[in-house]
């Protein structure tokens, strides 16, 4: 991060008294930082700061502060820890005797006015996605296309919402020369709102299906919201349609500035994808060619036309490197060697759609070796929740699984359905471990274990609870 602001600067743009004894002026160094001589580790004197930081344990010598509020916490009380550990300034709710304190009612709305505000002034490309699934994925080789060619920020991991984006605009500074951010919500209106802290110039939905029901109400309503991205591009713009999806064609319509179309059909068309014997995927893209990528999920196929359809918009001729490089690094859809299974790991989050994408995943996945899922449920999906979990264990029994171990809520409406659907062995099971010890009894060398869920049903733990048994049976031999 290059850029730095002073803290008579932030008050003037977030609309903050200034602490007393400091003064302001355009370009005014803050030379009073509380007390002579500093807390442990602070300088005595302030000129200004480079980055910001919402965490204590992550803060730098230098670091504005950020004091923020959720339902266990409240960032207040974190303040003079900041401080001891080399803070520049806070922004709080309350004045702090240990350092200077930007004060404000709230300082989450006053983080995203001064992302904003760094926003405007920078003038390049922004590209923002969205969509029920794929965000990350999507961004993340979209990104590594781009950064072939021009510096680029990124929205960093997943930090989708009205905390990471601000911070993923403070990402921008004088050398950047391109932006991904990924937005994500679970409520009307929510991308409207981050659409007005990034202002993209540019927008992609990956997909458009059954999400966070318990916040939207109806797949229309999805519809809807994830079309904020749309509405928010200014008339010079550029939507990327995905073809694929009617939803996604739908909101294309209204927009009257540039489309680029991506899918079976369109300026950048996908006519084949398969797997090799080793398990990497070959995709045949109009108008570019074969490329050979280390993904095991058909479903990503979508996401490397988003990365090819942007690219060749702005003057990219060469994919398969970065893209190759960029899968490499994925978070999500891991595959692990763990005792004699391979782990298919999705744990990190599920919705029906992800959900049917890493069933067929694990179908595609080469070698004659029993299929096995352990699936956690999917939450926060209203009244449709007993059916779309219905749905997941009739695709486990089209998939071919063997076995499916099924956790938490409407667990039994996917086992019983999984059973009607020809899988042998359908089980409820109470915790990680038990599904852990139900596998290890069963798998041999070469079988296959997929292992997803929602984030709140923890399913990395039946992972864990995996390395404990193997270790102990085989005493590390297989580790």
């Amino acid at each position: 991060m290059a850029w730095r602001y002073t803290l008579a600067e932030l008050a003037r743009i977030v609309g903050a008294p200034l602490p007393e004894g400091e003064g302001g002026g355009e370009g005014y160094q803050v030379e009073t930082c509380g007390r002579a001589g500093g807390a442990v580790g602070r300088p005595a004197t302030t000129t200004g700061f480079a980055r910001v930081c919402t965490d204590t344990r992550q803060l730098r010598v230098g670091d504005l502060f950020v004091a923020l509020r959720g339902p266990s916490f409240d960032g207040d009380a974190f303040v003079p820890e900041a401080f001891q550990r080399g803070a520049a300034g806070a922004l709080c709710r309350e004045f702090h005797a240990e350092g200077p304190c930007l004060v404000v009612a709230d300082p989450l709305r006053a983080l995203q006015t001064f992302a904003a505000h760094h926003r405007a002034k920078h003038d390049i490309p922004v590209l923002a996605i969205t969509g029920s699934c794929g965000k990350t994925t999507a961004k993340d080789l979209t990104a590594a296309v781009l950064a072939s060619r021009y510096v680029v920020a990124k929205t960093e991991g997943n930090l989708n919402n009205d905390i990471g984006c601000p911070l993923s605009l403070l990402g921008m500074d004088e050398t950047t020369e391109f932006a991904v951010m990924e937005l994500g919500a679970n409520h009307p209106g929510e991308i409207a709102a981050l659409c007005s802290l990034v202002r993209p110039t540019e927008s992609a939905i990956t997909v458009v299906t059954p999400a966070h029901l318990e916040g939207f109400g109806s797949l229309d309503a999805v519809a809807r919201a994830k079309g904020e991205i749309v509405e928010a591009l200014p008339p010079d713009g550029c939507f990327y349609v995905n073809t694929d999806d009617p939803w996604c064609v739908r909101l294309a319509v209204a927009y009257g500035g540039d489309q680029v179309r991506f899918g079976a059909s369109g300026d950048v068309a996908l006519r084949a994808c398969d797997f090799d014997a080793s398990g990497d995927m070959l995709l045949t893209i109009d108008p570019i060619g074969r490329l050979r990528l280390p993904l095991a999920v058909r479903a990503h196929a979508v996401h490397v036309l988003i990365a090819v359809a942007v690219g060749l918009r702005h003057g990219i001729d060469e994919f398969e490197g970065p893209l190759r490089e960029a899968c490499a690094k994925l978070a999500h859809f891991r595959i692990l060697r763990l005792g004699p299974l391979e782990i298919l790991d999705d744990s990190y989050n599920a919705n029906p759609a992800s959900m049917a994408a890493a069933l067929e995943a694990l179908a595609d996945r080469p070698g004659p070796g029993a299929r096995f899922a352990a699936l956690g449920s999917m939450l926060e999906l209203g009244d449709a929740a007993r059916e779309l979990h219905r749905e997941v264990g009739r695709r486990a029994g089209a998939a071919g699984v063997a076995a499916l171990f099924a956790y938490g809520p409407n667990a039994e409406e996917m086992a019983e359905a999984a059973g009607a659907a020809g899988v042998a062995e359908a089980t409820v099971l109470a915790d990680h471990r038990v599904i852990a010890e139900a596998v290890a009894a069963r798998a041999q060398f070469g079988d296959r274990l997929l292992v997803k869920g929602s984030r709140g049903m923890r399913m990395e733990k039946v992972i864990e609870a995996l390395r404990t048994v193997y270790a102990t049976r085989y005493a590390d031999a297989w580790l």
